[in-house]
């Protein structure tokens, strides 16, 4: 969910007393007041597309948080798979001698699915890559059947981190960053399959651990350490030093290079439809170049088929599609309909470049076939000058309903791809000496996890980069790997409308100029680019945006995590529950409260808190909701107040639909399972409306006596009658860094001032023997909730409404403090 930051307020000038009449002032335009907390940032997929930022990502030393448990692994059932079977063995024993319950699965142990708590995954780490190794296949397929062994049970536990996915690689400590030789590249698919996994496994543990070295003791050592509490997604020890990998922004690519010109030719791996054709017309149409794209099949030739518009074409596949009578026609006839398709595609693309006068050729290659890569690189004599690995498949479809042979064979595009392209490079001299750069396609599935389905395409892509990261160091070739998001309706993603809930996507001609400059600028390091992140989040995945710098969606997801704590129960689109302990004068709105002469958590804080559950817990399909309504709001008093200096609050939520409405049931309790706060949150598609302000007499009356609570005026300061009328408060701003003490303070859902002078006028005028219970028939958010100008108490007892620049943004009802 995104928490917006709603627009200036307009001030108003002091008139005097307003006339007994509905206020006449207009609602406020859509586009200066946001609606209240968005249900989650699920963007229209038309309108979601936005420039991009280029990223780098690094190394940097960070020691793991808080104290480890003793003996953390003692009594884990853990599954050993990897590819060694010495260094599996040497590593069961090292994990045994340290408590855990290890379970083998090694090139020589048939995979026993027997509930086991979690997988620590060698994975090929103990093998030194040489070019064209195909161990990683049997090895993935080992770890595709342990996943899918554990893919039901894993998927149905809500308790968050039960089980745990641990990988090991070694790319040199450092994740394939940094200096220093990658000794395994190919660790890479693992950790694009680990950061992948989240998606399909929100209540899992999924940490990557990169080790300078395959020693048993040093891999047990950093399971010990970040097996039950994985603080990033990505870590890696080198001269055993904690290192994450953090991403910053890099504005400009690094200049030098020497771009294509008109004597020389790029050849584009898989480069006749989609994202690389779009390169390909980018890269004729500004240097002048010649561009080879290839494909697995012959050049199309003109046909009947081929020379159909887009509505022709639709009606030949309606009627080819009609003609089946058999789920074997079918079968046959929508293979029949893509291979027409992509004939097509290819046809009008090629037809339309030689129209243009752009010298674009094609060229039959499979690139996983090394004869055919050879065949290639022989029709264009030395050799191209720049090699661009754009071929991949992306076949979604559910970890668990994939087969190890298609997982294998989406990585073998980009591993086995890359292998063959670098042989066909060094196979002669001549061709190594025009070459000046090799460019990798990669992802941001890979480098920051994909969507439902992707598990195999990430882990393809990440591998891609990690090999680049080795043909430089190892080989000394100039290797670049791009990571770009979804483009906008191109490309091999197949449910473009589902992407964009995950990550906004790059306007194909902003990705065609990115593409020319980094191309142009011959720089062999990895460049990723990466727009507004979407709604698909679990809480998981925050750990791996926890060291992204200079994003503008830092403020929303550090605003998701302020609120979060320790998650204990993840059920994607039913519950959580969570823990998360407020500590007395850590911020400012921590030291302005008391209940009963003790400090206490203000009841705004709570509400909150309350209502960022709601950030998780959504209907499927992630629907763009608005917050509308609490219902039902229920504050016992007396459990705010510290204990000892801090406040632990136990934190449930669960959400259904009800009457045609989402809603989320939330619970807050303290450490002895007695209630503090319960509410219902209600959503709908649209905003609740702004509710009518009159200034009839209030019902407000004088104070009855001192009451139970007290502020100290600093952060939240008290109410001013406005223009002498005892019934209309004025409110001064509180801002969210008057609230909390962190980066990026997180907006409020409710205006704290309002929520707060509510408490307070409420408090004055009740009469009880003990702080009580707060009680809110319902609150109603319009657009501008966010910040209050001013307070009317109505005519009605237990009625306020909240005014921004004379709007009504706020409706409480039926407030009352009772024993």
């Amino acid at each position: 969910m995104t928490t917006t930051s709603p627009g200036p307020v307009t001030a108003r000038k002091a008139t005097g007393s307003a006339p007994a009449t509905a206020r006449t002032t207009a609602a406020p335009a859509t586009d200066q007041w946001p609606a209240v907390r968005p249900h989650l940032s699920s963007f229209d997929p038309d309108a979601f597309v936005r420039p991009v930022d280029r990223f780098v990502w690094e190394p940097v030393p960070v020691p793991h948080t808080g104290p480890a448990p003793d003996r953390p692994l003692a009594g884990r059932r853990l599954l050993l798979v990897g590819e060694s079977a010495a260094l599996v063995a040497a590593v069961s024993t090292e994990l045994g001698e340290r408590g855990a319950l290890v379970v083998r699965s090694d090139p020589g142990t048939p995979l026993r699915a027997d509930g086991w708590d979690g997988i620590v995954d060698l994975n090929v780490m103990g093998e030194t890559y040489e070019l064209g190794d195909t161990g990683w296949q049997s090895a993935l397929t080992r770890t595709t059947e342990a996943i899918r062994a554990a893919y039901r049970r894993w998927a149905d536990e809500p308790r968050f981190g039960r089980h745990v996915y641990l990988a090991l690689t070694r790319l040199g400590g450092l994740s394939g960053h940094g200096d220093g030789e990658v000794p395994q590249p190919l660790g890479g698919i693992w950790a694009g399959l680990a950061k992948c996994l989240p998606r399909e496994l929100p209540a899992a543990g999924i940490v990557v651990v990169d080790l300078d070295r395959a020693d048993a003791g040093a891999i047990a050592d950093a399971v010990e350490r970040e097996y039950v509490r994985p603080d990033q997604f990505e870590v890696g020890y080198r001269d055993g030093v904690r290192h994450v990998l953090a991403g910053r922004p890099a504005p400009a690519c690094p200049p030098g290079g020497s771009p294509p010109g008109p004597g020389d030719t790029v050849l584009i791996t898989g480069g006749a439809r989609g994202v690389g054709f779009a390169a390909a017309r980018a890269f004729a149409e500004s240097f002048g170049c010649r561009v080879v794209v290839t494909g697995r099949g012959e050049r199309p030739e003109a046909s009947e088929v081929n020379a159909l518009d887009d509505e022709e074409f639709t009606a030949w596949r309606r009627r080819r599609m009609s003609g089946a009578r058999t789920p074997q026609d079918l079968a046959a006839a929508r293979g029949d309909i893509r291979r027409a398709d992509e004939n097509r595609t290819v046809h009008r693309n090629l037809s339309q470049a030689a129209a243009d006068g752009l010298r674009i050729d094609y060229l039959r290659c499979d690139c996983t076939d090394a004869g055919q890569v050879e065949r290639a690189f022989a029709a264009l004599g030395d050799g191209p000058q720049f090699v661009v690995h754009n071929a991949g498949i992306d076949d979604p479809a559910r970890f668990d309903r994939k087969s190890a042979e298609s997982v294998v064979r989406t990585v073998d595009v980009k591993v086995t791809g890359f292998a063959n392209l670098v042989a066909a490079i060094l196979a002669r001299p001549e061709r190594r000496a025009r070459l000046r750069l090799l460019s990798n396609v990669g992802s941001l599935a890979g480098r920051m996890g994909g969507m439902v389905g992707q598990i195999d395409y990430a882990a393809g892509n990440e591998a891609l980069a990690r090999l680049g990261f080795w043909a430089r160091d190892n080989l000394g070739l100039p290797v670049q790997t791009l990571c770009w998001p979804t483009w906008e309706r191109l490309g091999v993603i197949a449910n473009y409308s589902a992407a964009v809930r995950y990550v906004s996507t790059l306007d194909p001609g902003e990705g065609a100029r990115r593409w020319v400059a980094e191309l142009a600028s011959g720089h062999t390091d990895e460049a990723v680019f990466l727009g507004r992140i979407g709604a698909v989040l679990a809480p998981g995945q925050l750990r791996g945006f926890g060291m992204l710098t200079g994003h503008p969606d830092l403020p929303r997801l550090h605003a998701l995590d302020h609120h979060l704590g320790e998650v204990e129960e993840y059920e994607i689109f039913r519950s959580l529950r969570t823990t998360r302990t407020w500590e007395a004068d850590r911020h400012p709105c921590l030291s302005e409260v008391r209940v009963d002469g003790a400090p206490a958590v203000p009841v705004g804080v709570v509400v909150e808190h309350a209502v960022a559950a709601g950030d998780w817990v959504v209907p499927e399909g992630w629907p763009l909701l608005h917050l509308r309504e609490l219902r039902g709001l229920r504050v016992r008093l007396e459990g705010l107040r510290f204990t000892g200096g801090s406040l632990t609050l136990h934190r449930e939520a669960r959400g259904g639909h009800r009457d045609g409405e989402w809603c989320v049931d939330v619970t807050v309790r303290d450490t002895a399972g007695a209630d503090i706060a319960s509410v219902t949150l209600v959503y709908g598609p649209e905003p609740a409306g702004h509710p009518p302000v009159r200034t009839e007499r209030s019902s407000l009356g004088q104070p009855t006596g001192a009451g139970r609570l007290s502020w100290a005026d600093v952060v939240f300061r008290e109410a001013r009658p406005e223009h002498g009328d005892e019934g209309l408060l004025a409110l001064d701003p509180v801002l969210p860094a008057d609230l909390w003490t962190v980066p990026f303070p997180p907006e409020p859902t409710l205006a704290p001032a309002a929520i707060e002078t509510i408490v307070r006028e409420t408090d004055r005028r009740s009469v009880r023997t003990s702080a009580g219970f707060l009680t809110i028939g319902r609150l109603v958010l319009s657009p501008g909730a966010q910040r209050v100008d001013e307070l009317r108490a109505g005519a009605v007892p237990g009625r306020w409404t909240g005014l921004r620049a004379g709007v009504g943004v706020l409706l409480a009802e039926d407030v009352g403090l009772t024993d």
